[in-house]
């Protein structure tokens, strides 16, 4: 069973092997859903004696992770009966702050975010192409550090959080690969903020995005399959709503795929004849350009920008795009006969215009998938930054209330 505070905290009652671990944390998670703000509501909510709902509060009032404040808001003339005041019991949102970091075009953007998902402070930073290991690894320990000194007084560290686009190896905390920064080669980023930081969390931008969003959809059973078409291509992919990325190393990279009329094509990667170099925005930003001059050469890496600068524009009309389209189409095709996801989803710029999605839809359908086989849905999904917010901050900020629990 999952003991679920608002937004952020995600307890799984098995890993809270104690009962009373198990009575604080669902007292907690009714105090902040709004479902019981008092003693006497928790002990009917739960079927709890008053005398053990007393002693929990307490518990959690002694962890500073709720507040009890005075009912002192009656009107004129409305006497409070005999007694004390009632007390009405609330979440602490400022109990611990965590800073989540992601990469977005060319920039380092960072927030410092509490207990309820409130951001207090934020942040973005720019970080020139030509940046390597030592440069970016500067950039995001000064970020960390400058967001981690907005934490209020009385509140606690749970860590970083940061979430990467590009190739990563997960079980070593390791950014191999970024396309918007090709000097990045294998960058330790748990070692780039270890004199900040403890613990350090290094995500795949793209799973946190998937995960996230079927959090917040009707429970989907099956296979979901999440493409982003962007400055990059690459893939999340989730098994009845949780994210697989088998051993946690280099995984979903499609952009990478070798195509045989692509041959000669040099990408970022060092290989030639990549997806990439046909598909993404990268290669084909150039293109759009020598046709609409006026597109800024910062769109290039602003996809949420340039998603907006292209939907009045029939993009759909260029060969070169209509080539991208049928690229993708196939690529996406091979790659359901390899997953059978019910559900595709396609984030991106490009896809944002509606005549293009109707020209990359019409050439997925043409693929066809195997046989009788029915294609999978297929659905645009728009960019949504607070997915990505929410969800990398969930991991550390649910680990250190466990934590605190248990104590």
């Amino acid at each position: 069973m999952l003991i679920r505070l608002p937004l952020l905290i995600r307890l799984e009652e098995s890993s809270l092997a104690e009962p009373i671990v198990r009575d604080r944390a669902r007292v907690l998670s009714a105090v902040a859903s709004g479902a019981a703000t008092a003693r006497a509501q928790l002990a009917e909510r739960l079927g709890l004696r008053s005398t053990t709902v007393s002693h929990l509060v307490g518990d959690l009032l002694a962890r500073r992770l709720l507040l009890e404040a005075s009912d002192d808001h009656r009107g004129p003339g409305q006497g409070r009966g005999r007694g004390r005041p009632a007390a009405m019991l609330l979440l602490n949102p400022e109990r611990f702050g965590v800073v989540v970091m992601h990469s977005a075009g060319r920039n380092l953007v960072g927030a410092l975010v509490d207990l309820s998902g409130r951001v207090l402070d934020s942040e973005g930073l720019a970080v020139p192409p030509a940046a390597d290991n030592q440069a970016m690894g500067a950039a995001l320990l000064g970020l960390a550090s400058r967001l981690r000194g907005g934490l209020r007084g009385g509140m606690d560290f749970a860590g970083v959080s940061i979430a990467l686009s590009g190739v990563m190896d997960l079980r070593q905390s390791r950014w191999l690969v970024s396309a918007r920064w090709p000097r990045i080669d294998g960058l330790d980023v748990a070692a780039a903020l270890a004199p900040l930081a403890e613990p350090v969390l290094v995500l795949r931008q793209i799973d946190v995005e998937l995960e996230t969003r079927l959090e917040d959809s009707p429970p989907r059973a099956g296979g979901t399959l999440l493409v982003h078409w962007g400055w990059g291509i690459g893939l999340a992919y989730a098994i009845d709503g949780r994210s697989f990325n088998g051993t946690g190393g280099p995984f979903g990279e499609i952009g990478h795929w070798r195509i045989a009329s692509l041959t000669g094509h040099r990408c970022g990667c060092g290989n030639t004849g990549c997806l990439e170099t046909g598909a993404a925005l990268w290669a084909l930003f150039p293109v759009l350009r020598q046709h609409w001059p006026e597109l800024a050469p910062a769109l290039e890496v602003d996809e949420a920008g340039l998603a907006l600068h292209l939907r009045g524009r029939d993009i759909a009309a260029l060969p070169e795009m209509v080539a991208a389209a049928e690229l993708m189409a196939q690529a996406l095709a091979n790659l359901c006969r390899l997953l059978f996801p019910d559900t595709v989803l396609i984030s991106g710029p490009l896809v944002a215009n509606a005549a293009y999605w109707a020209l990359f839809e019409a050439a997925f359908r043409k693929e066809g998938l195997l046989g009788r086989l029915p294609l999978p849905v297929l659905q645009y999904e728009p960019a949504a930054p607070g997915h990505l917010l929410r969800g990398a901050a969930s991991p550390l900020l649910t680990r250190a209330v466990g934590a605190l629990l248990r104590t």
